[in-house]
């Protein structure tokens, strides 16, 4: 048993999804901390007024704080929780370079957030390339489902005509959905329209959205943190050391010390410091009882490491 739908964001202005045909409608919420779909309330609406089945989903970046966008998206979509199957959307845009492994952590921190403030286990969005050549593992042991992305080319689709996919998941064993093309058509909308199919019936699609564990405290337990100014360093020991001449910050990525760490040599660190600004993640150590200072341990872009870490 399977279902077909398909997927709508501003693009799709002025469309009654609830008249098109499909037995679900995946809906674009927000997008980092500051936008939300306009589209998003009449198309969510719509969509549970035909008597379809609902997602809503929220388009991650790296450029902004994870919690300040799960607590963005859980605002908005708060009337249909419970009611609707919740999602990330895992994908680059303009500013903000995501699908690296650094990335993954960001997704993860995203995932575990909104499942504690709401029981509900949302689901990851994100193309095979992206599943294939990412490391995965803590998403999927933490019993995240994926919907895959993969498009054969880009001639129309008339109609519902959902096909396998080519080639094979690397770190998931199956797929909750797959969205199989981006140039589907379907009569009451004469533009494109991403094309899905969810691989349940509708029971199992509730299942998704309704809360798998009872949510006792609101308020998820985060790390604790110092502050040394206008920078809030989360606090993790460990000890790293570079594979290359590092230079040392008093404020990460924005005053050099004039001094440096070469490869090989040990810093222990009591947390980290992001700068999307500088493109790096910092360690933050004492240097002594009064000054902080910092080193840059990894690209923000790329998830690359600049050393290891103990």
């Amino acid at each position: 048993m399977s279902l077909n739908g398909f997927d709508v964001a501003s693009y799709q202005a002025g469309m009654n999804v609830g008249e098109v045909a499909g037995d679900f409608v995946l809906v674009k919420a927000t997008e980092g901390i500051d936008y939300t779909n306009p589209e998003f309330n009449g198309h969510a609406k719509q969509t549970l007024s035909a008597g379809k089945k609902l997602g809503v989903y929220h388009f991650i970046r790296n450029d902004s704080d994870i919690k300040q966008q799960a607590d963005y998206f859980l605002t908005v979509v708060k009337p249909y929780i419970g009611k609707a199957m919740l999602v990330l959307d895992f994908e680059n845009t303009s500013g903000s370079t995501i699908q690296n492994q650094a990335g993954v952590d960001l997704a993860k921190q995203w995932l575990d957030y909104v499942y504690s403030q709401t029981g509900v286990r949302p689901i990851v969005y994100t193309g095979i390339n992206c599943e294939n050549v990412l490391n995965w593992d803590i998403v999927v042991n933490a019993n995240y489902g994926l919907w895959i992305a993969q498009y054969n080319n880009y001639d129309v689709v008339n109609g519902y005509q959902p096909r396998d996919l080519y080639g094979s998941l690397k770190h998931w064993k199956t797929a909750v959905m797959f969205q199989y093309t981006s140039t589907g058509q379907l009569p009451g909308w004469n533009g494109n329209l991403d094309f899905d199919v969810f691989y349940g019936d509708q029971a199992a699609w509730d299942k998704y959205a309704k809360a798998t564990k009872m949510v006792t405290n609101k308020s998820i337990v985060q790390k604790a943190t110092t502050k040394d100014g206008v920078w809030t360093i989360t606090n993790e020991v460990g000890t790293f050391r570079p594979n290359q001449k590092l230079s040392i910050f008093k404020y990460p990525g924005l005053e050099l010390t004039g001094k440096y760490y070469d490869k090989g040599e040990s810093v222990k660190y009591f947390g980290y410091v992001s700068n999307p600004q500088a493109g790096y993640i910092y360690i933050a150590y004492r240097y002594n009882s009064k000054l902080i200072y910092y080193v840059a341990c990894r690209e923000i872009a790329t998830g690359r490491a600049l050393g290891t870490f103990e």
